[in-house]
């Protein structure tokens, strides 16, 4: 089978496999979609991925066959794909409810980066990483539950109350599904900054009130000409983003840090202690699949406006090549093989 892995040398190639087998505990997928994230990207520098490995976590698949010892999946089910589905069950962070801290889940056992994952024609995963997908949610957008997961964790937690004025710093995949998010959550105003036109008009079609560019931004609250935030999410990961959404928060306002900068950031920590900035985060999910996949069957969160790019396993690198360009990209899937 075809499949796409980070390779020892730390290059990502499109490679042949053996199909592999179900053993006990496993499921046999065949792979439909698979998403692109910005951390399969940057693979070859992260020392999280562990080579080799078939890379992929944001997919959606049929159950093909089932290994020994499990129970409750057949052939022929429609599932998506938790990739840090396998907690250990013991350690402190399990014991207490936080299995998304749990380091065998996400550092031992996570699909795509630690296991060989969803990026394949085919794919052997234990069954606790799966999730049903129902007939109302197809599986181009069955694989968008992962992202959209962590989008609603990051909004769940956050705090945001019913009128809140809210800025989005970021356009991107997350960003754009944080928009939509915090609009149903029951935002008064969704500002949206990004420096690139396309996403900034998405942004307003999904539910930003006005958008702008950074720079523009910057100058609009500087010059009093905006009002300030109630509640900033930064989804950009810019090392700067965490300094802007200090300086344009209200007295007592909040910061959701949502994407992760590729270098430590550095703040002016007086400008945040005197206005008592509150400053939290969220890590992946814990239990956001089931309310994710909710959403989709609900057809509450528009992802179809946000897959910009879709190719076939063979032409991959074409969709990581559109990932570097966010003036005509937003999210780029590849068509794994399944897809009917």
């Amino acid at each position: 089978m075809k499949a796409v892995a980070l390779a020892e040398n730390r290059k990502i190639e499109l490679q042949e496999h053996p199909v592999p087998d179900a053993g006990p505990g496993e499921v046999l997928l065949r792979s439909e979609y698979c998403g692109i994230c910005g951390t399969d990207l940057h693979a070859p520098d992260l020392d999280l991925f562990l080579p080799p490995v078939i890379m992929g976590h944001e997919f959606s698949a049929e159950v093909m066959a089932v290994g020994p010892e499990v129970t409750g999946w057949s052939p022929g089910m429609r599932v998506t794909v938790n990739p840090n589905g396998n907690i250990c069950g013991t350690c402190a962070q399990c014991r207490t409810g936080r299995y998304n801290l749990c380091q065998v889940a996400t550092q031992v056992m996570s699909l795509g980066v630690c296991r060989d994952g969803g990026m394949a024609e085919y794919a052997a995963v234990p069954a606790v990483h799966l999730h049903a997908l129902p007939d109302s949610v197809d599986s181009l957008r069955g694989a968008w539950t992962e992202p959209l997961a962590v989008a609603v964790r990051s909004v769940a937690g956050s705090g945001i109350r019913l009128g809140d004025d809210v800025t989005v710093i970021g356009g991107g995949p997350i960003g754009l599904l944080v928009v939509q998010l915090v609009r149903r959550a029951g935002a008064r105003r969704v500002t949206l900054i990004e420096p690139s036109a396309v996403r900034r008009s998405l942004g307003a079609k999904l539910g930003a009130d006005t958008t702008w560019t950074p720079t523009e931004h910057a100058a609009a609250i500087s010059d009093g000409e905006l009002p300030p935030a109630d509640r900033v999410f930064e989804c950009s990961g810019h090392p700067s983003a965490l300094q802007s959404a200090i300086d344009m928060l209200i007295p007592g306002g909040s910061i959701q840090l949502v994407a992760i900068s590729p270098r430590p950031v550095a703040f002016d920590a007086m400008s945040a202690i005197a206005k008592e900035i509150q400053l939290s985060a969220r890590f992946i999910y814990v239990d956001e699949f089931t309310d994710a996949i909710d959403l989709l069957a609900r057809d509450q969160i528009d992802v179809l406006s946000l897959t910009t790019t879709v190719v076939e396993l063979d032409e991959y690198d074409t969709a990581f090549a559109a990932l570097s360009k966010p003036d005509t990209t937003v999210k780029a899937l590849i068509r794994t093989g399944g897809a009917r």
